[in-house]
């Protein structure tokens, strides 16, 4: 008997299924209403995310739509009352990926928290759990994050923020040995505390060092919460990456310690993002690490000292940038220019590329350069790849539409054209020298460039 061939491309098998995972919420619940067959394939779309925040209605319908299709679901976000933990322990949702909860302090609530932890600690890959800090909170029971140690079960937790929990620093150390596949972690205002009744000492210590942590987001007095004990550096060998706050006032003791820990126990931490104030960050910089590759500074930050300080690592920088919550590289208007920050961008900020010869990556979109700065002295940073800088007089669409343009014609050019002459002027007249014309011509000069950004919309190198 012959197969029949589908008479539309839909009832091609396996299509529909991978069609859902591309739609809308909302496109999913259309098309789960053609028919029964769509049905099956569109649901899990429609129930794999819930934020509580969103969808409101959902606490409305009948508990057995959840009993029904919980098992579907794999994010969760902004749990934040007893209901809706009782509505996720009474349903099938047990292979939770992803999940936000706020804590309370209550007793109650915790027990339901921790047996809904219990039912998903193999399957889940991120979590957030958050408790205000005026709370007088109970000790977070940790060991609801990991499978049993006898179950032939592991974790896939790779990705952990913990704000405002209480725990003991080898409660701590009890989950870093089971959760092998963290990666990052994020700690904010919690309390490690040292309580030699309840802490049993492991056979490896309780300062279990965690070979996989490459990223922590932690302040300084997070980082060094127990008294009369290791930092928690001493966790993680292997960290790449810190973003911090809260350095103290510098001082020889506070700059000293850091520097010891770090170079005791993290001796290949390569980024480091801060939020602090000049004098604290720039002290931090300059003395206590060695070697960054990377260094990000919250935007309103920076300062000629910080500069300086930066430029201790000359020999090794390869990304330089500027930071704030709201990322304005990808709106669709002219970005506005930020007068709150009172450096003057000019001589200050050329220092880098010009001394930094390893740059591959200067983003500072608020800051704005002028071009008789940029073209008084050479750029060494030859590999540069990434740019986000303002220009002064590049300041409409319009404008930075014609630079644009006038860079990637000149890196067409310069490919179809190998010869032995100016390679930076091709495509661009020497006569020509508007605003537009000089910055291009500067762009040419990096063959590696394949990103810019001079207020408005990131342009890739074509």
């Amino acid at each position: 008997m012959s197969l029949m061939s589908p008479t539309s491309p839909l009832e091609i098998p396996g299509l529909l299924r991978r069609i859902s995972h591309f739609v809308t919420t909302k496109d999913a619940v259309a098309c789960a209403q053609v028919s029964k067959t769509w049905s099956n394939h569109f649901t899990s779309t429609i129930w794999h995310s819930i934020d509580f925040c969103i969808h409101k209605k959902l606490l409305k319908t009948d508990t057995k739509a959840f009993t029904r299709y919980g098992h579907h679901i794999r994010v969760v976000k902004n749990i934040s009352t007893h209901h809706h933990i009782l509505v996720l322990l009474l349903s099938n949702t047990s292979k939770l990926k992803r999940l936000s909860i706020m804590m309370t302090a209550s007793q109650k609530y915790y027990a339901h928290v921790s047996d809904l932890l219990r039912r998903i600690n193999t399957t889940i890959e991120h979590i957030e759990i958050r408790q205000p800090t005026n709370d007088q909170v109970p000790f977070f029971p940790v060991d609801c994050l990991f499978p049993v140690s006898d179950s032939k079960a592991t974790s896939r937790l790779s990705s952990l923020e913990i704000k405002g929990l209480t725990m003991t620093r080898s409660a701590f150390s009890s989950l870093l040995r089971n959760c092998p596949s963290l990666h990052t972690i994020e700690i904010r205002d919690s309390t490690m505390a040292t309580l030699p009744t309840f802490d049993r000492p492991h056979p490896d210590g309780d300062y279990y060092p965690h070979q996989g942590v490459a990223e922590l987001a932690a302040g300084f007095g997070q980082v060094f919460c127990t008294k009369g004990a290791p930092s928690l550096l001493a966790h993680f060998p292997n960290l790449i990456s810190w973003e911090t706050w809260a350095f103290p006032a510098p001082s020889e003791s506070s700059v000293d310690k850091l520097k010891s820990e770090v170079t005791s126990y993290c001796p290949i931490l390569r980024e480091l993002w801060t939020r602090d104030p000049a004098p604290m960050a720039s002290s931090m910089i300059a003395q206590a690490f060695k070697n960054l590759k990377t260094i990000g500074v919250e935007q309103d930050k920076l300062s000629a000292e910080l500069v300086m300080a930066i430029l201790h690592h000359e020999d090794t920088l390869e990304i330089f940038c500027t930071f704030r919550d709201e990322d304005i590289l990808d709106g669709l208007d002219m970005a506005p220019m930020d007068e709150s920050n009172p450096l003057e961008a000019g001589w200050i900020i050329q220092s880098i590329p010009r001394l930094c010869t390893r740059l591959k990556e200067l983003e500072l979109p608020c800051y704005e350069m002028s071009m008789s700065d940029i073209e008084k002295s050479k750029w060494v940073c030859h590999n540069l790849s990434s740019l986000c800088i303002r220009v002064q007089g590049l300041n409409t669409k319009e404008k930075i539409d014609r630079t644009i343009q006038l860079w990637n014609d000149g890196r067409r050019l310069r490919e179809d054209i190998r010869s032995d002459g100016e390679k930076q002027n091709i495509g661009i007249p020497a006569s020509d020298n508007s605003i537009e014309a000089r910055f291009a011509r500067h762009l040419l000069k990096f063959e590696k460039l394949k990103k810019v950004w001079i207020g408005w919309k990131v342009r890739r190198a074509t």
